[in-house]
């Protein structure tokens, strides 16, 4: 399981307990991008679900409705991509001689 993934866990085991920074940071992991925003509210896009705009506060904890729409998304994105959108931990390539 890559850290990503227990992070994903983490956050769906206490969605009420979640940092904006601790989301963010898995939303930029799996391909998010900042798309805007406003004051202290942040909104975020995917390139592979143009209809889906996530709109994320810069709170502490963010308030819970926030993070089940974002996990929303994120299962969406895993449905749709399959688990190629979650980044793995790289490893060398190997190269067989032919």
């Amino acid at each position: 399981m890559t850290r990503l993934a227990k992070r994903i866990e983490k956050i769906e085991r206490n969605p009420g307990n979640v940092s904006s920074d601790e989301l963010l940071h898995v939303l930029i992991g799996l391909g998010f991008e900042r798309s805007g925003g406003k004051g202290s509210h942040q909104c975020y896009r995917h390139p592979d679900l143009p209809h889906v705009k996530l709109t994320i506060p810069r709170q502490n904890p963010l308030c819970r409705a926030y993070v089940i729409q974002a996990l929303n998304a994120i299962h969406q994105l895993l449905e749709e991509t399959g688990p190629a959108a979650e980044p793995e931990q790289s490893s060398p390539e190997v190269v067989e001689d032919e």
